[in-house]
């Protein structure tokens, strides 16, 4: 058993785990037809394709670069069990049933130490071996050279009982359907737009913060992060329809995203029942004949360029509750362990703070080029803390993992684990893996790195499609607050990771605010 944490100040190869081991700027009726066309006439993503490496920090680049793309077909690299040419992984002897829990945690990083990168584990109740994969070729080869071969795995009926049937849970032709009508809501100039809405409320926060460090008052960054993160995702759905919401209702509705953290059955009913709001607001909307500049209006309007139909009233509620979830948690985790790493790493906070204060003004969307170590910074604590640290796959048919020597065999029905946490921090690809150090993201070092190490947002057609929106947003929120607020760590309960669906702290964070 590893060792937990004691309540002293950690530096980042310190905590690795308890464990131890209206807010838019206006368009122009003519700009929004214009992207409203977009999205009614966007061509299916391919499934072949993969945003493989970090996304530049050139904005420009809206969709991912292909990929080098696997023609061969399932069926000619399915391998026979009598095939002595591939070999099931090594593993332990004791049966296991791999979740996202604690003590999945620990053993995956144990049984990596032991066995290696492939590992194989004997189901205790499931039916099927799984396979842990923590090598870049196999993670590639299942999410994008041959990722028709896998569906959704283990763990997505409980996230489904959560977000229904959206495009995180939903596989095949419906699938398809839903990405490529949701896909250009998270275009360049989509994001764009809702820039000035994310500086708002980072403005907002920042004289909150402010107040706070004049009077000596403690900021909990942990519940900070999730409520910001949360009202940017709401505001970029609803608009000024959120504020409607809150004044019929006298709170936020969805503010139980921020109160209760616990992701239990309870809670999912709880946020299942919200979808009336949602429900509501697609209905005024249309009796009013009114279209706002926002992700809901967007995906009302939105056409299947090969049925020319819209989506159902259920899916276009499925897709917001999965894109209230899925982008709040990301950016709120993310943002969350940043701060905690910046108040740990005079080093880092001094480059940070040189790079922002020579902008001379509040970043807007136009300065994301000019805040390229703000960018590094994002990506190494996402490296360090990837939001969803064990994907799952099921694989269809049997397949084989290409291997140096010898490959290995994936039998029909296994379940796959992968683990971007153990890959993220694995001493063959990365220097020093458990430090802060952001510059492991810049041009040159990103080029000579194996691209396939690197997948906070997974891999392939399945790679977050609101990535570059959670991206955007940090970026302009550290570049913002980190000009006028820097934070020290208030040394409380240990600082740990709690691996649940996600990768979030166990306890909440404690930082105390001071003026630059």
């Amino acid at each position: 058993m590893l060792s937990g944490l004691s309540g002293t100040d950690q530096g980042p190869n310190d905590i690795l785990s308890r464990h131890s081991v209206s807010f838019f700027p206006t368009l122009s009726s003519g700009s929004f037809n214009r992207i409203a066309l977009l999205v009614s006439h966007t061509n299916p993503p391919s499934e072949d394709v993969s945003h493989t490496s970090p996304p530049s920090n050139d904005v420009s680049h809206t969709s991912p670069p292909p990929d080098a793309v696997s023609h061969t077909s399932p069926s000619a690299m399915a391998a026979s069990a009598a095939d002595t040419a591939a070999r099931l992984a090594p593993g332990p002897d004791e049966p296991f049933d791999v979740n996202v829990d604690d003590a999945s945690f620990e053993k995956l990083a144990l049984w990596k130490a032991r066995y290696g990168g492939t590992i194989t584990v004997k189901p205790r109740e499931r039916q099927s071996l799984a396979l842990v994969l923590n090598e870049p070729e196999h993670v590639r080869h299942v999410l994008i050279g041959n990722h028709r071969n896998y569906n959704k795995g283990v763990g997505f009926e409980r996230v489904k009982m959560l977000l229904g049937n959206g495009i995180i849970v939903s596989d095949g032709d419906f699938w398809r359907s839903q990405r490529r009508m949701i896909q250009p809501v998270f275009h360049r100039k989509i994001v764009e737009a809702q820039a000035g809405m994310m500086q708002t409320c980072n403005e907002a926060k920042l004289r909150e913060w402010q107040d706070k460090a004049a009077s000596g008052t403690v900021v909990d960054i942990t519940t900070e992060m999730s409520a910001l993160a949360l009202e940017v995702i709401l505001r970029a759905l609803f608009s000024h329809d959120l504020d409607e919401l809150i004044a019929q209702e006298g709170v936020n509705p969805f503010s139980m995203l921020v109160e209760d953290v616990t992701r239990d059955l309870k809670l999912a009913m709880r946020f299942r029942a919200l979808t009336r709001h949602v429900t509501a607001i697609m209905a005024r909307r249309r009796e009013q004949n009114r279209i706002e500049h926002d992700f809901l209006s967007l995906m009302m309007e939105t056409r299947d360029k090969e049925s020319g139909q819209p989506m159902s009233d259920k899916a276009l509620v499925d897709e917001v509750m999965t894109i209230i979830v899925a982008g709040h948690e990301t950016t709120a985790g993310t943002l969350n362990w940043a701060w905690y790493l910046l108040s740990q790493d005079a080093r880092v906070e001094s480059l940070l703070h040189e790079e922002v204060d020579a902008l001379g003004h509040a970043p807007g969307f136009g300065d994301l080029q000019a805040l390229r170590y703000t960018r590094q910074v994002v990506d190494e604590t996402l490296r360090l803390y990837p939001p969803v640290w064990l994907f799952s796959r099921k694989a269809i048919n049997e397949d084989r993992l290409p291997g140096k020597d010898q490959d290995t065999r994936v039998p029909a029905g296994a379940d796959i684990f992968l683990c971007p946490y153990l890959l993220h921090r694995d001493e063959r690809y990365w220097d020093d893996p458990e430090s802060f150090l952001p510059e492991r993201f810049s041009d040159e070092a990103s080029r000579q790195r194996n691209k396939h190490v690197y997948y906070p947002f997974s891999l392939g057609s399945r790679r977050c499609i609101g990535e570059f929106f959670s991206i955007v947003d940090m970026q302009l929120h550290l570049g913002l607050l980190a000009r006028h607020i820097r934070f020290t760590h208030v040394v409380g309960k240990p600082v740990a990771v709690e691996p649940h669906i996600n990768l979030r702290s166990l306890h909440s964070i404690m930082l105390m605010p001071e003026l630059r």
